[in-house]
């Protein structure tokens, strides 16, 4: 089975307990590939837009995920 990955819920408790840790104003970087070999800042917050889902559906090199499951974030 592929692993496609982290929910927004899985996300949002990852969040809130670095919050709770006392990481709430730290910046996130996220890795470029699914090996960690590279990683860069996170910019944005979460995209639901479905032309936009689409473009970088689009970009994705396992073509794992839809326009239905999938928001962008960054």
């Amino acid at each position: 089975m592929i692993d496609k990955g982290l929910t927004v819920k899985e996300l949002l408790k990852e969040c809130q307990q670095q919050v709770a840790k006392g990481n709430g104003d730290k910046y996130i970087i996220i890795s470029g590939d699914d090996e960690g070999n590279s990683f860069h800042t996170l910019f944005y917050g979460i995209t639901d837009d479905e032309r936009e889902i689409s473009y970088c559906l689009s970009l994705e090199q396992d073509h794992s995920h839809t326009v239905d499951d999938t928001v962008v974030l960054g």
